[in-house]
């Protein structure tokens, strides 16, 4: 819900979910029942090269809403979508869906147990989360 509330300008809502393999198809079927689309890789290329230039968010993304920003795309999504959610399985620079996005996008990985889950929310964290938030994350 903090993801939807506010199209994800709030900064304390969630910019990745992080899944246990074993309960990730009803998570799915949970998320998809709350209106949240699941894109495909081709899908989340489109996205990627939507919202982000040179690594940085593009401003124009902040605050929208999920059907504007997957229309910016190139991607049709159900108007009523609540969050797009973005397969993911790595974290940094690279992998620009691993930091803060200022709308409704969530990362999405899944992993092998409770150790892997909590590796991967260090490292999310250490990446993402222990820099204090700039304007200089935006690209025009």
């Amino acid at each position: 819900m903090s993801k939807s509330f506010d199209n994800g300008m709030i900064c304390a809502s969630e910019q990745a979910v992080i899944v246990d393999k074993e309960i990730s198809k009803e998570f799915e079927k949970l998320m998809k029942e709350a209106s949240c689309y699941f894109l495909t890789k081709a899908e989340t290329e489109k996205l990627q090269k939507g919202m982000f230039k040179e690594g940085k968010l593009i401003s124009e993304i902040a605050g929208q809403s999920p059907y504007n920003i997957a229309k910016i795309a190139g991607i049709d999504v159900p108007e009523n979508t609540k969050v797009l959610v973005v397969p993911q399985t790595g974290v940094g620079e690279e992998h620009p869906f691993s930091k803060e996005k200022l709308s409704p996008v969530l990362a999405y990985y899944t992993v092998p147990g409770k150790e892997k889950g909590i590796e991967l929310a260090e490292r999310l964290i250490e990446f993402g989360g222990l820099r204090t938030f700039s304007c200089n994350t935006f690209r025009r």
